[in-house]
């Protein structure tokens, strides 16, 4: 048992040096170098980096220092993935008050307008280029009817929305159930994805943490604002990737996970009728 908890701390302070002390470190520097460079230094510095340099500097003092910059650093990481989490929620849409609910209004009647000139130039028998430039319009802003006041968290609204006009499967309930039911490969493939976009908050996390170090000096803002740029970027990417994944893979294997339930699928195909089965299987009266 012992070599195995040895293992796993090992790997614990593998992961915490890499995801935490050494970013932070590089954080640290870039606002020390960035202080010193506007302000000149700050009282007591001076004459502790003499002595780091004559080599006069005692053991403690050496010690002091190493395990402050260590706990800068880590505290700095943590600020970052604190950040980072807080910016992952707001990006799929958890805005708290009526903030989140007046945007949502807003991507909604923008949607509606951009289906209503879809739904008119159908009716019209407009060519399918145009019509497939329409749909892509409408779609850019959300693939279903926009609940979310961001463009992130409505990848994720639209699938469950999506789903249910689909198959009438409530994903809220069968994704914990269809994900037993997936192959291993699957679910590796929809880790990976998923980690993308939590690795993108986590960029975000630190762009935005550089972003608020422009105050100590400019270079290290446009630094933060470039990669706040590139997180949100990356992480659209992924999140719509990874909706993509989760619908495929309700296409793909929602029949396993009726026939799972002891619900019969006939043709292998789940109906609206079968997913609302489902449904009541799962939710047990809920």
């Amino acid at each position: 048992m012992n070599p195995f908890l040895n293992e796993l701390a090992k790997q614990l302070a593998g992961k915490w040096v890499s995801l935490l002390v050494i970013p932070g470190a590089l954080f640290v520097a870039s606002v020390a170098v960035g202080w010193r460079l506007r302000f000149g230094g700050w009282p007591g510095d001076e004459r502790l980096v003499t002595e780091l340099q004559q080599g006069t500097a005692s053991g403690g003092e050496m010690a002091a220092a190493v395990l402050g910059a260590l706990l800068l650093s880590a505290w700095a990481g943590l600020l970052a993935q604190g950040s980072g989490r807080a910016l992952h929620r707001l990006w799929l849409g958890q805005w708290p008050g009526r903030t989140g609910e007046a945007l949502a209004g807003r991507r909604r009647r923008r949607w509606d307008r951009a289906q209503e000139r879809y739904e008119q130039a159908y009716r019209q028998g407009q060519s399918d280029e145009a019509l497939a430039q329409l749909a892509y319009r409408r779609n850019r802003i959300a693939l279903a009817p926009p609940a979310r006041p961001t463009h992130m968290g409505d990848n994720i609204a639209a699938l469950s929305t999506r789903v249910r006009i689909e198959y009438g499967l409530d994903l809220e309930y069968g994704w914990p159930r269809l994900w037993l039911v997936l192959p291993e490969e699957t679910r590796a493939v929809l880790d990976e994805s998923r980690d993308a976009f939590d690795r993108s908050a986590a960029l975000a996390g630190w762009g935005a943490l550089y972003t608020c170090a422009g105050t100590v000096w400019w270079p290290l803002g446009l630094a933060g604002l470039g990669t706040l740029l590139t997180a949100i970027v990356r992480g659209r990417s992924a999140i719509t990737n990874l909706a993509q994944l989760m619908e495929s893979a309700v296409d793909l294997h929602g029949a396993s996970l009726a026939a799972s339930l002891g619900i019969p699928v006939p043709d292998s195909r789940v109906t609206p009728e079968i997913g609302r089965e489902i449904n009541r299987t799962v939710r047990k009266g809920a």
